[in-house]
């Protein structure tokens, strides 16, 4: 199963708490593509201004829709599954998935985690 993370805000941070139960204080940005392979799992943690690429879900995260509707445009036809994960901000409406694939997640807690992993899981015998 391939996940591809990407979007304006908490990409590596999200990234690293999905893989590793693991989160840092400092803030860097997503400069270079990183592919991360574990227990069967294929996540590729991508710049927002790459190009996509194949992927069974597309993680996108923000701090609201708005700022990544232009990367969900982008990335249309390229995944089978979108998760839009709002990051340390409140729950929106849903404008770019359906409800339950709306998420509000906290990188320094477990908030909206286990969530995700429900829907990775859910998701898991649709790969490409």
């Amino acid at each position: 199963m391939i996940i591809c993370i990407t979007g304006t805000y908490g990409n590596t941070s999200l990234a690293h708490r999905i893989l590793y139960n693991h989160f840092s204080i400092i803030h860097k940005p997503t400069i270079l593509t990183t592919i991360y392979k574990e227990n069967g799992y294929t996540v590729a943690d991508i710049p927002p201004e790459q190009p996509p690429i194949k992927c069974d879900i597309l993680i996108l995260t923000c701090q609201q829709q708005k700022d990544v509707a232009h990367i969900a445009t982008k990335w249309l036809g390229y995944h089978k599954k979108i998760i839009v994960a709002l990051v340390n901000t409140h729950k929106e409406v849903p404008v770019l998935c359906p409800a339950e694939f709306l998420v509000s997640v906290d990188n320094m807690a477990n908030e909206g985690i286990h969530t995700i992993l429900r829907l990775i899981h859910i998701n898991k015998t649709n790969t490409l």
